[in-house]
């Protein structure tokens, strides 16, 4: 990365020589600069990303919403509408799976990529962690390998290197800017000054409303960081979250017992070195007996990256096993399937109901308009929530007297129901909440 600014300034000075009607010396194309150079290398897997969202909009009681005509007596009157927003992201692995910002796709209902070329996929939220903001993404609808960017590593910026922003600014979709790397170990904090990001890349890049999810590239076209946020009162001032963050949170947002509810027993990490001025070595190993062993492939497939690993254990089914060449050896191992949370093992065995946590991309699957609560899949015959009137999908939003929006709440509540006796239910089915009496039996 020092060479390659070098050889900028080099570059620059003998532009700044030649005369001004003198020609360029044979074969340098000065058009053809490093940017032009990089984008080219990189822009087919650099993707938009748009969402259809849900949100609350209040409504006037006089039509439309024009606020001139609001009453203050019905101010909290909403309806829910369907918002669109826009993004970028940017393809890690040729089988589709993209990272872009988790505030790009937080509570959406539906999420298309487009690609360089204009197609326009569907996408699957495989994870995300808003802590980090990041998000992983697979597009769905293709058969055919995609192009992938190259991760690069964070560990060794230079301020002052240069660097390229590609993404989807204010619906300009496949825009480039460039700047340089203003400063590093940058903290974006809130109003009351609480941490929101840590240790983020700080640039000069033009970065706005549309960019976050979109990779920040250095001068070889690797990727050094995820654009995420802008200073909306200063201009010239962007951030991005490191690459190296990302790397370290891939084995958690590619866990397959997250992802698929399958349970692999490997605990695996990466290890990487950074060879001047742009080459970066992997290894992905797992700690064994207290000593590291290297992983080189997963069922006969090369493992290189963490991505790579991740992508193969994905693949992976309950039942049947799966080949871990390691350089200490073959290894055998067989899959099991994650043991079901106990607040879903306790509907079925107490309430008769087979349930499932609720999200906006299952009520758009189910053109539902309620995106909390636990849907209803199943209600056996004869049982507690059968003799109530619950159908499946329904959307079980209420137990008691208070609401249930997760699994976590329904796990708190069940510990304090009663053995007997009555406890109000209230469901969503379609568009109305209907409630009703849950009766466990005992004469109460």
């Amino acid at each position: 990365m020092k060479y390659a600014s070098s050889l900028c300034v080099l570059w620059a000075i003998g532009i700044a020589t030649l005369p001004a009607s003198a020609d360029p010396p044979e074969g340098i194309n000065l058009r053809k600069t490093v940017t032009v150079e990089v984008v080219r290398k990189t822009k087919d897997a650099v993707v938009n990303i748009s969402t259809t969202k849900t949100v609350a909009r209040r409504v006037s009681p006089f039509g439309g919403d024009d606020p001139f005509f609001w009453s203050p007596f019905d101010a909290g009157q909403t309806v829910q509408v369907p918002a669109n927003s826009l993004g970028s992201g940017f393809i890690i692995h040729k089988e589709g799976y993209v990272v872009t910002n988790n505030h790009v796709i937080d509570r959406a209902r539906k999420i298309n990529v487009e690609l360089a070329d204009g197609r326009k996929l569907p996408a699957d939220l495989i994870s995300s962690d808003a802590d980090a903001d990041l998000a992983i993404l697979k597009i769905a609808g293709s058969d055919k390998p995609f192009p992938a960017l190259e991760l690069g590593d964070s560990s060794d910026l230079m301020i002052g290197e240069p660097v390229i922003a590609v993404g989807n600014p204010m619906g300009f979709a496949h825009s480039v800017s460039t700047g340089i790397v203003s400063a590093i170990h940058r903290d974006l904090k809130d109003g009351r000054q609480h941490v929101l990001l840590a240790d983020l890349i700080q640039t000069d890049a033009a970065i706005n409303p549309g960019n976050s999810g979109g990779p920040l590239l250095n001068a070889y076209g690797q990727v050094i960081g995820i654009n995420t946020a802008i200073r909306g009162d200063a201009q010239n001032i962007g951030f991005a979250i490191q690459v190296n963050k990302l790397r370290d949170l891939i084995p958690e947002l590619m866990r397959p017992a997250a992802v698929n509810k399958v349970d692999v027993p490997l605990k695996l990490a990466e290890r990487r070195k950074v060879t001047e001025p742009s080459t970066v070595t992997c290894e992905v190993y797992e700690n064994h007996d207290g000593k590291p062993r290297v992983l080189q492939s997963i069922n006969g497939l090369p493992c290189p990256t963490i991505v790579d690993a991740c992508v193969a254990l994905l693949k992976a089914r309950s039942g049947q096993p799966i080949e871990l060449g390691w350089d200490t050896g073959v290894e055998r191992l067989t899959p099991r399937p994650v043991p079901l949370p106990d607040a879903i093992v306790q509907a079925k065995r107490r309430l008769g109901l087979v349930i499932q946590q609720m999200t906006p991309m299952l009520a758009e699957k189910y053109h539902m308009s309620v995106e909390d609560g636990l849907l209803v899949t199943e209600v056996a015959r004869g049982s507690v929530a059968g003799r109530t009137g619950i159908e499946p999908g329904d959307v079980l939003v209420q137990l008691g007297r208070y609401r249930v929006e997760t699994l976590d709440d329904f796990a708190g509540l069940l510990d304090h129901l009663p053995s007997t006796g009555r406890v109000r239910i209230g469901v969503m089915r379609g568009d109305q909440i209907m409630g009703g009496w849950l009766d466990l039996g005992g004469g109460g």
